[in-house]
């Protein structure tokens, strides 16, 4: 499974666990009447007049999927706005690509955090890959000795398939940063461009340390399905060892 960092995660070896969590899991407010059909039991999203809408719109045709994908659901909203990060902390946000971006910085800043170490070339290549990135760096005119304009304290991404799903990952804020709510910011931040782009199903894996923040935010766990990953260097080795004792 690939590494997924979180606000608050703990130095140290990581046990490689986690639980996969939906953003917009729970039961979904019903759909405001839009029409006229609509008040006469149709749906504006349906295929026939009367015919109920399962999801089809949305690539879900399960019950609890489809009040998953409901259109009325809102964005989460913002608990700080961007001034708070920026006239409190002395950090701005900044979306998408950034060419100028040290990527030994950032895998620096994964190490912060127990994180391995990404081949530079790979990871750029992941960051040109990504539906979404937000950073959070600081500012110039920051006085926290600890730090330089233009750092990146805090980083997180999301991949998509623009139209069904998306997932985030890598939510990483250094341990001298942690506390002031960027993690949170990030997400919400994330989450609400996607939800923007009418992509409702948003799933995150995290460690139980800090499964409490993202329930904050309105993820909830997939209690109707399992994660699972396939670690090819992992299958390899389980292989190899299944080979060596029948010889």
């Amino acid at each position: 499974m690939p590494e997924v960092a979180s606000e608050g995660t703990r130095k140290g070896k990581r046990s490689g666990r986690g639980h996969r969590l939906g953003a917009t899991e729970g039961k979904a407010p019903p759909r405001p009447p839009t029409s006229e059909s609509d008040n006469n039991g149709g749906d504006v999203n349906a295929a026939g007049p009367g015919r109920a809408y399962l999801g089809e719109d949305d690539g879900v045709f399960g019950g609890l999927d489809f009040a998953r994908s409901l259109r009325a659901l809102s964005p989460p909203g913002l608990t700080n706005e961007d001034s708070y990060f920026e006239e409190k902390l002395g950090t701005t946000f900044l979306f998408g690509q950034r060419p100028e971006a040290d990527l030994d910085e950032l895998n620096g800043l994964f190490a912060t955090v127990g994180f391995p170490q990404r081949d530079p070339t790979r990871l750029k290549r992941a960051l040109v890959n990504s539906h979404h990135i937000v950073w959070c760096v600081v500012k110039d005119g920051n006085k926290n000795r600890s730090t330089h304009p233009g750092q990146c304290v805090g980083f997180a991404r999301a991949t998509s398939d623009t139209v069904f799903y998306a997932t985030i990952w890598d939510v990483v804020v250094s341990p001298k940063w942690q506390g002031c709510g960027i993690g949170r910011g990030m997400v919400q931040r994330l989450v609400d461009k996607l939800v923007k782009e009418d992509i409702h199903n948003i799933t995150l894996y995290t460690e139980p340390a800090v499964e409490g923040l993202y329930r904050t935010i309105g993820f909830e766990t997939m209690d109707t399905a399992t994660g699972m990953a396939f670690r090819h260097q992992r299958n390899a080795r389980r292989v190899r060892g299944s080979q060596d004792t029948t010889r």
